[in-house]
């Protein structure tokens, strides 16, 4: 009997996700990410099936990777990419707690600010994997996606409303103001970049520790916009103050 089905574009999706999962496949905040409408298929013949079940689930292969840097105490060698010397205390995923499943208190508080409840009703932002070491904390933002296609890698579809002026008024700390002038074009552009960038500097003022941000890619496909992960990487970067803390990898460094 098979213990996957192939969806109508002929990705592979396992009928239990947990057929994905490497390491601590009972986790709370695993259990707690699959069981979420948005995250369950909704039409074809995937139809109620999680979408950590999906062979080219960026979440499940960044749980499988960090999970198993977090609980063999190896988190060095991922520091080590990028040089930054630290040692790593918590690691959340979604924002969640791995042992306990709940949603971390700082962050929330954080989110709240920048992305009030009531303004943000369907979901909030969920950094994929935050790394709170001793000195530092580093927001993680993976993409994978199918291989050799252009994918919406980091920009948005949808045009902005006016629940995203708060973001436009906290990228004027961060942000060149060319960038800020033309928010609703480049912020569009490098949506899930500058939130992540943005929540993460508050989250890192708020517990005294150095932000880094740390986009994790797949070499096996591109941008949206046609350019190389990197190359497009580098174009958020430009539009930073500061991006000395702004680091690029790739999935083939950590052996995937």
């Amino acid at each position: 009997m098979n213990n996957h089905v192939i969806s109508k574009t002929g990705v592979r999706v396992s009928k239990d996700y947990r057929d994905n999962v490497i390491v601590d496949k009972a986790s709370p905040a695993l259990k707690k990410k699959a069981l979420l409408p948005r995250e369950t298929y909704n039409r074809g013949n995937v139809k109620g099936l999680s979408r950590l079940g999906s062979e080219n689930s960026e979440d499940i292969k960044s749980w499988n990777l960090f999970r198993a840097l977090q609980l063999k105490n190896n988190m060095k060698k991922y520091y080590d990419m990028f040089g930054v010397e630290d040692n790593c205390e918590r690691v959340l995923f979604w924002g969640l707690d791995p042992d306990t499943g709940e949603f971390d208190k700082n962050l929330k508080s954080i989110l709240d600010k920048i992305e009030p409840p009531h303004l943000w009703t369907i979901q909030q932002t969920e950094p994929d994997v935050v790394i709170i070491g001793n000195k530092t904390l580093i927001f993680n933002e993976s993409k994978l996606g199918k291989p050799d296609v252009n994918i919406d890698a980091w920009n948005r579809k949808d045009n902005f409303s006016d629940k995203h002026e708060l973001y436009k008024n906290n990228s004027e700390k961060y942000f060149k103001k060319k960038f800020v002038d033309n928010f609703s074009v480049d912020a569009k552009r490098f949506y899930q970049l500058m939130r992540n960038y943005i929540v993460g500097s508050n989250l890192a003022e708020r517990l005294n520790k150095k932000f880094y941000l740390v986009a994790l890619v797949s070499k096996e496909n591109k941008a949206a916009s046609g350019l190389s992960h990197r190359e497009e990487f580098e174009l958020f970067c430009s539009n930073l103050k500061d991006s000395t803390r702004c680091h690029l990898l790739t999935w083939d460094q950590f052996g995937y």
